[in-house]
């Protein structure tokens, strides 16, 4: 999911830094827990060990409760409020989050930990974190602080407008899988989710880039204006029906899409490419569609059985990676020739680089299994043209890195 820091950075919102006193739900959470305490005198200095370690434990268990109602109090007041007051509210304690130790291989552990106990989805709102400030850094403590209230606070409104294939409709196998399971997902989740457009921080834009080429391009025109068209007019028509497009010019509303034609079927319309959160995986800034500290960068990975979409990903413990240095693929551009010039053919056992992966070598270890048992990849991702190209290895290497380094 998205972060919360990605809709206080949007522009349009409006939102001051003041933010809401909450100290009154949580004085009343207390008060309501204050005939559950326990005197001091109730152990004395003759009681029983015994009887000591049950008061104890029983004490612990009154806090805990207290704890607990205290929160539910908390989540409470927070969903009762306006989405403009929640987002000041939630900025205001991210912007308070206490500083912890940052040294750097501290860092790299705490977020390497943090981030994938959270899973690949907080591996792509992270980017999203990267605006929230005008600083070059934010601290550990921000970005998991901005986690937890995205967890609470965040909702999402679903727009029903569009018909399938293009909407609603997600592609869950091959290499554009990561869009159509972000839809899947999003449209099955009841914590985030919510009908009710008045209490949206974030609206989706169900459309899949996928069924989009799908659905409407000619193969061979090389045109794709079509598709932009297309999208230009679906937006037109939701900010005609409703007033939310318009009342932020498209600032709190996002799509999906894993496509490489994805950054492009935007352009069609000047808010939408310029306005929307865009998560793609061909997030190529020499465009100048996709906006560093804005949209986010989506790992794109190859899904091959929607039944069981992880059962190819992941990769032998690093034990059992005896390939230093793995590649294979066409000769784009410049770098990938010279890395064939002098890592190729048999120069170094431990290096398997080649052009097209030899038939002799894929019948005794085929390309995945190649990759299955290497301990770096070498993404060498751009084409003769300059632009960015990108691989679903990227993303099978970093659905389960502690498979890989540890």
């Amino acid at each position: 999911m998205f972060l919360l820091a990605a809709i206080l950075t949007v522009s349009g919102l409006g939102v001051s830094d003041a933010s809401p006193d909450i100290n009154e739900f949580l004085k009343e959470a207390r008060l309501q827990n204050v005939h559950l305490s326990l005197p001091d005198s109730i152990v004395s200095p003759n009681s029983s060990n015994k009887y000591f370690q049950s008061v104890s434990v029983e004490q612990h268990s009154v806090e805990a409760r207290a704890q607990r109602m205290e929160f539910h109090i908390w989540k409470r007041h927070i969903w009762l409020l306006p989405p403009p007051e929640a987002l000041v509210y939630a900025k205001k304690e991210i912007d308070h989050a206490p500083l912890v130790n940052e040294d750097p291989i501290f860092m790299l552990l705490y977020l390497g930990t943090f981030l994938f106990s959270k899973g690949v989805g907080y591996w792509i709102s992270l980017n999203c974190f990267r605006g929230l400030k005008e600083k070059e850094k934010a601290t550990l403590t921000e970005v998991s602080k901005s986690y937890e209230l995205m967890e609470t606070i965040l909702k999402v409104y679903i727009y029903r407008d569009g018909a399938r294939p293009i909407f609603h409709k997600p592609s869950l196998k091959g290499i554009y899988a990561s869009e159509g399971w972000f839809m899947k997902l999003i449209e099955e989740n009841k914590q985030f989710v919510t009908k009710d457009p008045e209490k949206a921080h974030l609206f989706y834009l169900p459309y899949s880039a996928r069924q989009l080429e799908l659905a409407l391009y000619v193969p061979g025109s090389h045109n794709l204006k079509p598709l932009s068209i297309f999208l230009r007019d679906y937006v037109n028509k939701i900010a005609a029906k409703y007033p939310f497009w318009n009342r932020t010019h498209g600032s709190d509303h996002f799509l999906v899409a894993c496509h490489d034609w994805g950054p492009y079927t935007v352009t069609g319309h000047e808010e939408l490419a310029r306005n929307t959160i865009k998560a793609l995986c061909n997030a190529d800034l020499s465009e100048g569609i996709f906006i560093a500290g804005r949209d986010v960068s989506l790992p794109e990975t190859t899904v091959r059985v929607p039944r069981r979409p992880l059962r190819y990903l992941g990769g032998n413990r690093v034990s059992l990676r005896p390939i230093l240095a793995f590649f294979a693929g066409s000769m784009h551009g410049r770098v990938r020739p010279t890395l064939l010039k002098y890592w190729g053919g048999a120069k170094d056992e431990d290096m398997k680089i080649y052009k097209r992966l030899p038939l002799r070598v894929s019948q005794k270890m085929t390309y995945i299994q190649h990759m299955k048992s290497m301990k770096f990849w070498i993404g060498v991702l751009f084409c003769g043209g300059g632009r960015e190209r990108y691989s679903q290895a990227k993303g099978n290497f970093i659905v389960h890195p502690y498979e890989k380094i540890s």
